[in-house]
């Protein structure tokens, strides 16, 4: 039963991400809660898991690729392939105990991230970009960072991307979207396939692949029936689940250990010890 939960939640996962994004905000909860895993494990399997949804929603911006600088389109997804790396990495060799901390810190700010992902989105469309040396540098190592804070971790990477696009050049926002959708799913396919290698042995494969299936399910038919749905109901639904999961998770990882030192340092207990 839990399998079968776990992957009607990456259905609608693949679908909200179709739609607005966020699916993160869905799937770590459940693999956390449902599915007893780990945080570290649960991000590793949820990256396995929700990638084939991503890479079906490049056939969406299909159209868009001709129109993207053919230049900068490889420059930023060598940028995207290394971060993506070096984030995976950074995740494998980070102990679950740190990982546990990190992540309420990790969800309240892709909370924030994509409630404000709206007037970023608008604000990038106005064109602010700059075609200097310097300026195109900048930009670059900014994708970097996104990279490796996608291999990491990864909500939110969306909004992020469009930001530092917003400088790089590009005149319109649906030429931004298009370099989005290609490089967030280098990033995870990079990142998955780094887990793939080294960390095997963690993931929950029985998860993971029915996440799959599940996820390029949902996200056809988030790209199909999409449009029916009004985002902004749903995207106030995921931000309410991002503020819970942020409050659910600092209690989690901070709040029992300050309640277990309290009690480990009071009078009574040392006597009773």
């Amino acid at each position: 039963m839990s399998v079968i939960w776990v992957a009607i939640v990456a259905f609608m996962a693949g679908a909200v991400n179709a739609v607005a994004g966020g699916g993160t905000f869905l799937t770590f909860p459940a693999l956390t809660g449902i599915a007893q895993l780990s945080e570290k494990v649960a991000n590793m399997t949820s990256t396995i898991g929700l990638w084939p949804g991503s890479a079906a929603s490049v056939l969406a911006a299909k159209n868009e690729y001709r129109r993207l600088p053919a230049g900068m389109l490889v420059l930023y997804c060598l940028l995207s392939v290394a971060g993506g790396g070096l984030g995976a990495w950074l995740l494998l060799i980070t102990s679950p105990q740190t990982f546990r901390l990190v992540i309420p810190w990790l969800l309240a700010f892709a909370t924030v991230l994509f409630a404000c992902s709206k007037p970023i989105a608008r604000w990038a469309g106005r064109g602010h970009g700059n075609r200097s040396l310097k300026w195109t540098f900048m930009v670059a190592a900014i994708q970097l960072a996104v990279a490796v804070y996608g291999g990491y971790f990864g909500a939110g990477i969306g909004v992020l991307m469009l930001a530092g696009l917003s400088f790089a050049g590009l005149d319109d926002i649906h030429q931004m979207n298009a370099m989005k959708v290609i490089l967030a799913t280098l990033i995870n396919l990079v990142a998955a396939v780094i887990f793939l290698i080294q960390g095997r042995h963690e993931i929950s494969w029985n998860y993971a692949g029915w996440m799959a299936l599940a996820s390029i399910i949902g996200g056809f038919f988030g790209m199909v029936g999409g449009r029916r749905l009004h985002p902004d109901q749903l995207r106030l639904f995921i931000i309410a689940v991002g503020v819970g999961l942020s409050c659910y998770y600092f209690y989690h990882a901070y709040g029992h250990h300050e309640h277990d030192r309290s009690r480990s340092l009071s009078p009574m207990s040392y006597h009773l010890s």
